[in-house]
């Protein structure tokens, strides 16, 4: 069995060594982990550090590892005044048993086998995992702390209740494309026993079938063929067919329903209306039925359902407009382009055009096997978050690419020059990134972009409007104006110079006075770290005083340092415990404000000052997003 001692040197081990490659895999999730800024209830966050500080040639990658244990969800938590019951504890935690070994040496420390490194490290990487979709969910519309703990504990719960040895047998299987009308036609079983319920909404289905009318190609349906005449189980798609078959009115418990109504009241021809007069059928279904088709029962009886009638959809402005707010049966006979061809909307669904949807069709494998199919289609990867799409749908503005590079967040190999040349020669904005990271904001998924672009948007999208919208469409809307107007003010590189120039002097003040921020004020009182909150209001709140008073910022700095201090151990500036939108706006505006009126500027002159500078403030906007007393 080999192991490896503690006191062993790098020089000791091969230039390949699977164990230290394993090694530098636990490192890098450890210290990814302790990138956070927020975390679980009860779940204590610790002092960043970085992979080179997980040393496994001593001691020291124990303490890294109890530093964020509670991230790897342990039954109960590593004993750290023991360094041979650390060892043994940790080896049990992973499921594993004599997995220990020692140095012939006396006194020497145990450690850990090959297998369980390599146990540590799948564990340590799902953490990782698991720890980004929280922070997701955090940062979602009307998401709690208790909600978003309570999801990552259930996928804790998940994961290791499906930790099994997969099948070794072989699997069977071929890629293809179908037209639409062999889905809608094909026996298909919709809800295997693995598979989830309809989690789909309306604008979900909706935008669903926009993108098949605009062409847009499909992902791969997965289908498992069960055998003889039995309905193909679907592994991997089903949302995708559940909003074709309902859309045609092809959904089987739609038809099975219209079935049985028809059988009460064959004069009523439902059967016929509903996949050919879908309106009609509605006054009919009432008339005979007794019941008008709300949305909720055309939910539970899968009937088909209507196009947007707003622009979300792509539809406007094209030739596919005529479709907006129409049945499938309103619009069967209207001629589009599809895939360079010109058909008809049924000939779409109903016929064989050049259309067609990619289909996996396993079709040999043992029911446990497609279970593991199941599971890793549904666990690859991760979800893209905001910053991660935004940076692709916006990257032809240089706005976008400056605040990744701002940031620190631009790929390492490409220069400055080559990503957003306006920020060459701009003062202090290399630093902005070390900032943002000496913050507790990591390397991980855009964390500081997001930070960034979030403080840019308040600054300067003025919304023209009292409730501000989400953080990500607050940004996005930003974004979508300079990249639609050709000479917007922030398309020139000299007024991006100005812009980043001004939020990198904001930065800069903000952390060289430390003794301007209580401990309360940044994390509540747990650690040195900073909550995105509290950063974007403060930070926002020097850039403002900054813009109106730039010949004295330092001096009213220095002069207000204890106020604001004061200010910021006080509950006036305490994080709501609920983030929702409109709470969220309303404690950035008040911290904001807050820290303008204390360093003595007058609010409104900063932000003509702002407007004059970049042709818009954002100032107004947040300002108006404060809630009155009685609505807090």
């Amino acid at each position: 069995m080999t192991t490896y001692n503690i006191g062993e040197t790098e020089d000791d081990l091969p230039e390949d060594d699977s164990r230290t490659q394993l090694q530098d895999r636990i490192a890098e999730s450890l210290a990814e982990l302790s990138e956070v800024t927020d975390a679980p209830s009860g779940l204590q966050l610790c002092p960043q550090f970085a992979a080179s500080d997980v040393d496994f040639r001593s001691d020291v990658w124990m303490s890294r590892l109890a530093d964020v244990q509670g991230w790897l969800h342990f039954s109960d938590d590593l004993p750290t005044s023991d360094v041979e019951a650390f060892v043994e504890n940790l080896v049990a935690a992973l499921g594993l048993e004599n997995q220990t070994g020692s140095a012939d040496a006396p006194g020497a420390a145990p450690c850990l086998t090959e297998t369980a490194l390599e146990r540590l490290s799948e564990r340590a990487e799902l953490a990782v995992r698991l720890q980004q979709e929280f922070l997701m969910e955090l940062g979602a519309e009307a998401a709690s702390r208790e909600s978003a703990t309570a999801s990552w504990a259930e996928s804790w719960v998940t994961e290791e209740d499906s930790a099994e040895e997969v099948a070794p047998e072989p699997v069977t299987a071929k890629a293809d494309v179908w037209h639409i009308f062999q889905l809608t036609k094909k026996k298909l079983n919709l809800a295997p026993s693995y598979q989830r319920g309809d989690v789909w909404r309306t604008g979900d289905r909706q935008a669903l079938i926009e993108s098949i009318l605009r062409g847009i190609p499909l992902p791969s349906l997965i289908l498992l063929r069960t055998g003889g005449s039995k309905p193909h189980d679907v592994v991997d798609g089903k949302q995708r067919l559940t909003a074709i078959l309902r859309f045609v009115g092809q959904h089987p418990i739609a038809v099975a329903k219209v079935a049985e109504a028809d059988a009460k009241h064959p004069t009523a021809n439902l059967k016929t209306l509903l996949t050919t007069d879908y309106p009609k059928f509605r006054r009919a279904w009432k008339q005979f039925m007794g019941e008008p088709l709300t949305a909720r029962l055309e939910d539970d009886f899968y009937f088909p359902f209507k196009l947007r009638t707003d622009a979300k959809g792509g539809l406007v402005g094209s030739e596919l407009e005529p479709l907006r707010g129409q049945y499938y049966t309103q619009i069967r006979g209207n001629t589009i382009n599809v895939a360079d061809q010109e058909v008809t909307v049924e000939e779409l669904f109903e016929g064989a055009p050049d259309y067609k949807v990619p289909v996996i069709e396993y079709t040999k494998a043992s029911q446990r096997q497609i279970h593991e199919v199941f599971k890793l289609y549904n666990k690859q990867g991760m979800h893209l978050n905001a910053e991660e799409i935004r940076n692709a749908v916006y990257h032809d503005v240089e706005l976008t690419r400056a605040i990744l590079v701002a940031a620190g967040d631009a790929s390492s190999r490409s220069s400055i020059a080559d990503v957003a040349p306006s920020l060459v020669n701009v003062p202090g904005v290399q630093e902005l990134g070390t900032t943002l990271k000496e913050y507790g904001f990591g390397d991980s998924r855009y964390r500081r972009t997001k930070v960034l672009g979030w403080v840019v948007s308040v600054l300067l999208n003025d919304t023209e409007k009292k409730d501000l919208p989400s953080t990500a469409r607050h940004i996005d809307l930003l974004l979508a104006r300079v990249q639609d107007n050709n000479s917007h003010v922030l398309r020139n590189e000299a007024k991006l110079a100005d812009l980043f120039g001004w939020i990198a002097q904001a930065a800069d003040l903000h952390a060289a006075h430390d003794e301007l921020w209580s401990d309360k004020f940044k994390d509540g009182g747990k650690g040195t770290k900073w909550q995105e909150l509290q950063l974007v209001g403060s930070l926002v709140g020097i850039a403002i005083a900054a813009a109106g008073a730039p010949d004295d910022i330092k001096d009213r700095i220095e002069a207000s340092a204890d106020k604001i201090r004061e200010a910021t151990a006080t509950k006036a500036w305490k994080r709501p415990p609920k983030t929702q939108t409109r709470t969220q706006w309303d404690y950035i505006a008040k911290i904001a404000q807050g820290v303008v009126e204390k360093l003595d500027v007058d609010i409104s002159m900063a932000s003509e000052a702002i407007r004059a500078r970049f042709g818009s403030s954002g100032v107004e906007s947040l300002l108006a997003s404060i809630l009155p007393p009685e609505a807090e």
